[in-house]
């Protein structure tokens, strides 16, 4: 009978790079899924409840315009709402697959990350952005600022997900 030592088998190894990776992104993942589950909550509220909400009133008394661009973007509330908790969940799902050795992980994870720019595109639009700033011009700069930081690590993250494909099945 031969030793187990020295037969020669090839155990995928996890590069340490794609362990960083895949850690921090269970990190945001798992953030994001408690906001998304916060989020659910607009599932039982009326666009009316919503718009007539005491923080809603005090954007309607600082801008109309900006009352305006937020209740739009409370047309789109259930869509939001579901895939801002499906969203990461499907993150999730995918960085446990490359967490796992799995190039479909990899393309799970791009379809995640980029689905809600595109349903920000086809829903809301910049309405919600409007109505965050609402009378406060530098607050439009920080808004821009955060949301050109959250696309460069979206894009950051598969770029660094993509140079770890080769050890991915």
């Amino acid at each position: 009978m031969e030793d187990f030592n020295t037969l020669n088998v090839e155990v995928a190894q996890r590069p340490k790079f794609l362990k960083v990776l895949c850690i921090l992104s269970f990190i945001a993942c798992g953030i994001m899924l408690v906001l998304g589950i916060f989020g659910l909550k607009n599932l039982f509220s009326s666009v009316e409840e919503l718009a007539s909400d005491e923080n809603m009133q005090r954007l309607q008394e600082i801008s109309e315009a900006s009352y305006d661009s937020a209740v739009a973007a409370l047309q789109y509330k259930d869509i939001n709402a579901i895939f801002g908790f499906l969203t990461p969940a499907l993150s999730l799902l995918a960085v446990i697959m490359m967490w796992n050795l799995k190039k479909a992980g990899f393309v799970l994870y791009v379809f995640a990350e980029i689905l809600p720019y595109v349903l920000v595109a086809f829903t809301t639009g910049m309405d919600t952005f409007n109505a965050m700033s609402a009378g406060m011009e530098n607050m439009k700069a920080v808004i821009n600022v955060v949301i050109a930081l959250v696309i460069i690590f979206d894009i950051g993250f598969i770029v660094m997900y993509a140079l770890n494909l080769k050890y991915m099945k």
